[in-house]
Formats: structure tokens, sequence, C-alpha cells
């Protein structure tokens, strides 16, 4: 986006466990576009942070992708060359390594891509919380958009990482009343009509924000073959 406009609760509750003495463990979910990594981002923003995003690759390929970024982390160039074959170790060097007074925030976006591959990550990533993040300063943020999958995985009952987190953001669109603060010269029914289109979903108003008509916006971003929303 171009501006970083409203949550704040949402940063409110992110700030409030980055304070929290020990660890911490914030769940973040919500569908596409809404602006969670955006959120995440300027949450980071000035501290010590470890960002990984999960894909829709093995197991084994997300589990190197994630040693690769912590070996960037600690500035360790041989740590790629060590084939890890669990999860624990990295874990363990992680905050062994790279922690320091200031306290570690670790991301993983997309989660829900690690419990497709895995069925038993979840319960994976609970001993790892269990027997070494929780017990070092840090505050893990887990970050998903398949909100069913995030709900089996991370919220519900039955799930292995139930009563971990001390915290949870359910992101949503943003309401109406922030609109003028990305079409700063257009009417109250302008406003309307270009909420009517993009319905407070971030991506969708940053596309929009530069046309100064929404008929020309709808025409370029959603009837135009060559957008992404004509398919969206």
């Amino acid at each position: 986006m171009a501006r970083f406009v409203d949550r704040v609760s949402e940063m409110g509750t992110l700030e409030q466990e980055y304070r929290r003495d020990g660890s911490s463990f914030v769940v973040v979910y919500g569908r596409r576009r809404v602006g969670k990594t955006t959120l995440i981002n300027e949450f980071c923003r000035g501290k010590s942070a470890l960002y990984y995003l999960a894909t829709e690759e093995s197991e084994a390929q997300n589990r190197m992708a994630f040693r690769d970024m912590v070996a960037d982390y600690l500035g360790n160039p041989l740590m790629p060359q060590v084939a890890f074959g669990r999860w624990e170790p990295l874990f363990e060097m992680l905050v062994a390594e790279g922690q320091s007074s200031e306290k570690l925030v670790l991301v993983i976006d997309e989660f829900q891509y690690l419990g497709k591959a895995n069925e038993a990550f979840p319960s994976i990533f609970q001993r790892v919380w269990d027997t070494i993040l929780s017990r070092h300063n840090v505050m893990v943020i887990l970050c998903g958009s398949l909100v069913t999958l995030m709900s089996s995985q991370v919220l519900d009952y039955e799930s292995p990482l139930y009563g971990r987190r001390t915290a949870q953001i359910h992101m949503r669109a943003l309401p109406f009343s922030y609109y003028h603060e990305f079409f700063k010269k257009k009417s109250r029914r302008e406003l309307v009509e270009f909420y009517s289109v993009t319905g407070g979903i971030p991506k969708y108003i940053e596309l929009f924000e530069d046309d100064a008509d929404i008929y020309r916006a709808i025409s370029r971003n959603i009837l135009n073959p060559d957008s992404f929303l004509f398919d969206e």
C-alpha cells in the first residue's frame, strides 16, 4: 500500500505482546489481500526480526529455505552447507546464536502451507515452542490467509497448538470511515462508490487509488482481462 492506514488496534496488540516479559505467541489471520503482511512488516520496522514466508513446496524444501534465512540472519556462511533433517536444531541455533537483550520477532507467514506439506507440522511446532522458543525472549507471529486451515492447525481446540497463543488478531477489511485517507479529494458519494467496489480490501484500494474516475478505474482494474481482478 502507498500508506499504512488504520490498524491502530492491531498494531497496539502487537506492541503489547512485544513488551510482554519473556516469550509471546501471536496468531494473525484473515483473507488474502487484507493487509496482514503489511501490518507485520510495519510492526517489525526497527526491531530484530526474522521473517519467513512458507511456500507450497515440500516440507524439506521449506526447511532448507528456512535454514538459509536463519543462516543469513546469524551471519553464518557455513550453515547452508548443513542438511538439517529436523526443525528443532534450526530453532535452537536461532535462539542460541541470535539472542541479545532485544526481543527477537520470529514471523512465519502462510504457516498453513507447512501443515499442508506435513500434517504433523503443528505438533512439531508445538514441541519447538514448548521446549525451545517459549523459554527465550522471543515473540512468535504465525500468519495465514487460509482461514479454515489456520483454524484447524492453530486455533481450534483439537489443534496441538491450542492454548499456546497469547494473542490473536483477525484481520478484517478497512471500514468506510478511513476512505478519505486514500481518496482525499472525493465527495462522500464518490467515496461510497469506491467503497462499494473495493470493499475495504487494502490491495484493491491501492489499485484504485490513482484513478480520478470510478468508471475508468473499474474498466482498467476489473473489466480488463489482463488485470488480476478480472478473475479474482
